[in-house]
């Protein structure tokens, strides 16, 4: 089964602050929980159309390899990343970045389906749905603290 969700937070930062955040290399280090333990294999990690991003997450100490492909980028509005390899039987994630009263809106789509059939979508309702839950909020939080901080509120 096919799951949609959307994760939205307001940042109280400029749009383009989220566009450059969202779109730096060094926010994947940011945006990935510690216990997870991210390794980026891929030279080139530019948020531009047709990117292949590729990494090597540890997930339960298991490590899993991610190849991502970037599209529908318009900056400084977002942008999307598509799962040509992952844990995953599909996922596509899109990044968006919304003026907004007081700042901005951060909004994540994420649209995936666990692979195995039944016995996934038992799994996704057991701890894959909770487990994506906490993980955008940590993203959430961490872009906060990124970025909140530096424009002096």
């Amino acid at each position: 089964m096919t799951v949609t969700r959307v994760f939205e937070s307001t940042i109280e930062c400029p749009v383009e602050a989220l566009w450059e955040f969202h779109s730096s290399a060094e926010a994947l280090r940011i945006l990935t929980p510690p216990s997870r333990k991210i390794e980026v294999l891929s030279k080139d990690l530019e948020v531009r159309e047709g990117a292949l991003h590729v990494l090597k997450v540890r997930q339960f100490g298991i490590p899993l390899v991610w190849k991502a492909r970037i599209s529908e980028v318009h900056p400084p509005i977002g942008f999307t990343d598509t799962a040509e390899k992952s844990p995953f039987k599909s996922w596509r994630h899109r990044h968006e970045f919304i003026h907004a009263e007081g700042g901005s809106l951060l909004r994540d789509t994420v649209t995936y389906e666990a692979p195995f059939g039944p016995l996934g979508d038992l799994a996704r309702v057991l701890f894959i749905d909770r487990d994506i839950e906490r993980l955008f909020a940590f993203r959430h939080k961490a872009t906060r603290r990124a970025l909140v901080p530096a424009i002096g509120t």
